[in-house]
């Protein structure tokens, strides 16, 4: 620095005036940054500020996509009633195709769950607030409802009873005899924990530039994981999916086993992926910001 008025007073040129290194403070360390560091953490919100018509837009657009889902992937499993050739591998095929339609329809509008295990796993994330949790639900069970619906309005009578060698009726819910209640249960668990897996990863914004072809993405990851659950309990994964049928064809025995593995493993799945993958503990938060309806994508 250069001490001017000193200079001026005493009759002499501008002189620098350099601080002492002793006195000058060290440089910051450079600090290691987690790539962690950087993804926007969301609290559990309670509330959001949608208007009622955004509302009635997330219910259209969870029961269409249910309706959707249950309508084509049980006209899989009616065609395999009525034609043995019709392989298990194309019934899983055409259930991932279902989704593979609904989203790319709804993806954009509520983030087409279609299934209340993944709606839990959003609401554990904080992507979408607690109070539209009922939104979600009940649109997705009624439009299996509707979808199966159809399915019983269009289809002949004898290819929906159960056949002689079968327990259940069309696209109801039922595990392979070999198997006990619980060991159904955790294969229905393990296989919704990794679609849940799945979808946690497409919500993480770390992995924005990685979304191109969502729709197809997820029909495949559906078609894999019914592909090879299929033959051990019929990998509903969705508890939407199993209730119109049974409701429709009374029938409920072991009921829960699709409903305890499927949202088990959409709490357990979307803990852990925030624990390990994102680092932060569940904070909860009564204000949230506005949230869209297609704020969880």
């Amino acid at each position: 620095m250069v001490d001017r008025q000193f200079t001026h007073q005493n009759g002499l040129p501008p002189v620098l005036i350099l601080p002492s290194p002793a006195l000058t403070p060290p440089p910051p360390e450079p600090k290691w940054v987690s790539p962690e560091a950087n993804h926007m953490y969301k609290k559990v919100q309670i509330n959001d500020n949608m208007s009622t018509m955004d509302r009635v837009v997330l219910f259209v657009a969870e029961f269409a996509g249910t309706a959707i889902l249950v309508l084509i992937g049980c006209m899989g499993c009616a065609n395999q009633v009525a034609d043995a050739k019709v392989s298990s591998e194309q019934v899983a095929l055409t259930f991932g195709l279902a989704v593979m339609i609904s989203v790319q329809i709804f993806g954009h509008i509520s983030g087409c769950h279609i299934n209340p295990a993944v709606t839990v796993a959003a609401v554990t994330l904080g992507n979408i607030p607690l109070i539209q949790v009922p939104i979600f639900i009940i649109g997705q069970m009624l439009g299996g409802l509707a979808g199966f619906g159809l399915i019983k309005a269009v289809t002949p009578i004898d290819l929906v009873k159960p056949k002689f060698n079968e327990s259940v009726s069309l696209c109801s819910p039922s595990f392979n005899p070999t198997l006990t209640p619980i060991q159904a249960m955790l294969v229905e668990f393990l296989l919704s924990l990794m679609l849940v897996l799945v979808c946690c990863a497409i919500w993480d914004s770390r992995n924005d530039g990685n979304t191109d072809s969502l729709s197809i993405r997820l029909g495949l990851t559906v078609a894999g994981l019914a592909m090879a659950g299929g033959p051990y309990t019929g990998a509903n994964i969705n508890p939407a999916r199993s209730f119109g049928p049974a409701l429709i064809n009374g029938d409920w025995d072991y009921q829960w086993v699709y409903w305890v593995g499927p949202l088990g493993a959409g709490f357990v799945g979307a803990l852990f992926y925030r624990m390990v993958f994102l680092g932060e503990a569940i904070t909860t938060n009564e204000t949230s910001p506005e949230v869209t309806a297609g704020s969880e994508k």
